[in-house]
């Protein structure tokens, strides 16, 4: 006993040294942090903004007691000028906690070993509350509504084997809330008994797990147009490191085409919150890897969308060459599917990349094309990747284009036509409707409603930076008339919602 003991002792030791020495490279990763920040010249709640965290987060991961995912840290490192070695630094502390789980995991799992029997013992003694002795004397005998005794007897088994494992209490846990999900869901026999066997190999791939994936995705989905992409990052990561983690685990041979389309709408989901962060470069590397695996998984239609999204992600950048590139692949790969809506969303892409390349015939021809797509749709495509375009979104796009051209009363047409297509609970999207019509306004020298349209717009601004990105370039167009009521008026309102740029705030104010 008091040589166990003594292990246990030399164990826990090591493992107080591992830990401290996480915490330290946290610390001076956070250090790091801060002293690149401070020599880009930017304040907190000025890196906050760019990767979508408040100023007081910022604080913490400076001071090593929060930190953040990889693809943040990318961000941070190009944002501060690090060339590098923020990443660099991040992965080192990366290999350390994962290091540092594995001999911690590697411990309790040796504890629990030591006196797995005993812990047996006790449970063969004490059996859990939900399960009686019998009439028959057979000593298994389910007290729930809809377990017979045969599953029961399966579920004892399945306790044992988790014994040796996690430790009785843990494991009795668990199957109480397997128990209970049971009684509250109502699933049959088989789907229980699918079920407690899946608990007893939790690594185990079955179609109900993928489409529990991809149901939580869709809910994100729903999450991040109210809340805003910075809401829904980190969980969306981190589904994506589950998906990842299961297809290089070795899940089932039939498993490896749906999960590889879950990780094609996963990667180009967090691509897009990428892009609504102001970080299209980043996002990139997401559409590369979606449409890939959407490849990988013979589906063109999940190929079809990272094409677009990657021309999308072009398109923001400037880069005409890609977007031009991208475009024309995202229609060839929409042509081969029967998603009217895909193909909608392939030719405004075009559009886009016509328009940035300054090409205004080829860009209105693709936008006809994509609404005559969208009317051929007849409400169908439930399941596309492209489920929320609609007439709305066409027009809201369309008005960015022809900003860009430099027609601004088409421009005008085009979003008041958006705003009165839209579905107006999609927060965001609505939110973009109103910021381009009141860019559009100000091209077209209408500044009293400019102004006023987007004073209604900046109570929602906050959602992402991009919405924010969009509200500052319109107010910049207005700087000629800054002295005028309309756009004081409108000054105001931003900065009653922390929407006034720090660097611009001085400016204003003076004139």
């Amino acid at each position: 006993m008091t040589a166990e003991v003594t292990v246990e002792t030399v164990e826990a030791g090591d493992l107080a040294v591992e830990r401290a020495t996480v915490a330290a490279l946290r610390r001076s990763l956070g250090a790091h942090l801060a002293m690149y920040r401070t020599a880009a010249g930017l304040a907190q709640p000025e890196l906050g903004q760019a990767l979508g965290r408040t100023r007081s987060m910022v604080s913490k991961i400076e001071h090593g007691t929060r930190t953040m995912p990889e693809a943040l840290w990318k961000i941070a490192d190009e944002v501060c000028h690090a060339e590098g070695a923020l990443v660099a630094e991040y992965h080192r502390l990366a290999e350390a906690e994962q290091d540092y789980r594995a001999q911690h995991q590697a411990h309790q799992r040796q504890v629990r070993q030591r006196h797995a029997q005993a812990e047996l013992d006790a449970l063969h003694a004490s059996p859990a509350p939900w399960l009686r002795q019998g009439d028959s004397g057979d000593g298994v005998c389910s007290t729930m509504t809809g377990v017979d005794g045969q599953l029961a007897e399966e579920l004892l088994r399945v306790v044992t084997k988790l014994i040796r494992s996690m430790g009785r209490r843990q494991a009795i846990q668990l199957v109480g809330y397997v128990l209970a999900a049971v009684g509250l869901s109502g699933l049959d026999a088989e789907e229980y008994t699918r079920l407690v066997r899946a608990v007893a190999a939790p690594r185990r791939v079955d179609a109900k797990v993928v489409n529990n994936l991809a149901v939580s995705l869709a809910q994100c989905k729903r999450l991040e147009d109210t809340l805003g992409p910075c809401e829904v990052l980190d969980s969306v990561v981190a589904q994506h490191g589950i998906v990842r983690r299961l297809l290089e685990g070795g899940c089932p041979d039939t498993m490896v085409k749906p999960l590889k389309l879950v990780d094609s709408t996963i990667a180009s989901a967090i691509g897009g919150y990428l892009i609504d962060m102001g970080h299209p470069k980043q996002a990139m590397r997401y559409f590369v890897h979606a449409r890939k695996a959407g490849h990988d998984a013979g589906n063109p239609t999940c190929a079809a969308y990272a094409a677009i999204n990657t021309s999308f992600a072009a398109f923001m950048r400037a880069d005409t060459p890609t977007a031009l590139d991208t475009a024309a692949a995202a229609r060839s790969l929409a042509a081969r599917t029967n998603d009217v809506k895909l193909k909608a969303l392939a030719e405004q892409m075009a559009a886009g990349a016509y328009a940035l390349d300054g090409q205004y015939g080829p860009c209105m021809a693709a936008c006809d094309r994509a609404q005559k797509f969208l009317t051929s749709a007849n409400g169908c495509g439930p399941d596309s990747p492209a489920y929320w375009v609609h007439q709305g979104t066409l027009d809201s796009k369309q008005t960015v284009f022809l900003c860009l051209l430099g027609k601004p009363q088409q421009a005008v047409e085009a979003a008041i036509n958006a705003q009165a297509r839209y579905d107006r609970t999609f927060i965001g999207g609505y939110t973009y409707c109103q910021i381009r019509l009141g860019h559009a306004l100000v091209l077209s020298h209408d500044i009293t409603e400019a102004s006023r349209v987007l004073g209604q717009a900046a109570g929602q601004a906050h959602l992402s930076p991009r919405l924010t990105k969009e509200l500052h370039t319109a107010r910049a167009l207005m700087q000629p008339w800054e002295k005028t009521h309309a756009v004081t008026t409108l000054d105001a309102q931003l900065e009653a919602c922390g929407l006034l740029p720090p660097h611009q705030t001085g400016g204003i104010r003076q004139a």
